[in-house]
């Protein structure tokens, strides 16, 4: 349990740098998203491993588990995608943000967040057909928490509504 703790405490001190990087860049759009894709980067070479680790599957199970980690991953990065596309649109907008664009990114941003929970829904009733729903929750236990530890360095990065 210490190590997928310290697993843990490892990439939120990754994620910790990556926002620093974010910070020091300000609102210029293009260095902004070059840090995030950097952390995103950084982050999604670890997340696995991590996850891995935390989970220490046995080999039965471990044999069905990554090619399906993989597949959502793959499902995951496509959200973030839409997500950083939105971020850009965001900072782009930043100077001359009107009303009814804080309007449309909010309620993009709110759709993006319930395909994301859709995905976890999906993922849980996919996975747990295949194996132990425990082991599924444990993963998507500690694929939420990387998540918003991302998150929460990125809108910790990004400047307020003026």
């Amino acid at each position: 349990m210490k190590a997928r703790i310290a697993g843990l405490v490892a990439l939120l001190s990754l994620t910790s740098a990556g926002a620093v990087s974010l910070r020091a860049q300000g609102t210029n759009q293009d260095s902004l998203t070059n840090a995030i894709e950097m952390m995103r980067t950084d982050v999604r070479a670890n997340k696995a491993d991590l996850i891995g680790r935390a989970l220490a599957l046995p080999d039965s199970q471990a044999k069905i588990f990554w090619p399906m980690y993989r597949e959502y991953e793959a499902d995951f990065a496509k959200l973030t995608d839409d997500r950083v596309a939105l971020i850009k649109e965001y900072l782009a907008a930043y100077d001359t943000l009107s009303n009814a664009k804080a309007k449309d990114l909010m309620l993009r941003m709110y759709d993006l967040e319930a395909r994301r929970v859709k995905l976890s829904r999906d993922t849980f009733n996919r996975f747990s057909k295949k194996l132990p729903a425990k082991t599924v929750a444990h993963f998507l236990q500690i694929d939420g928490f990387l998540n918003r530890v991302i998150d929460l360095q990125i809108a910790a990065a990004l400047p307020e509504v003026k």
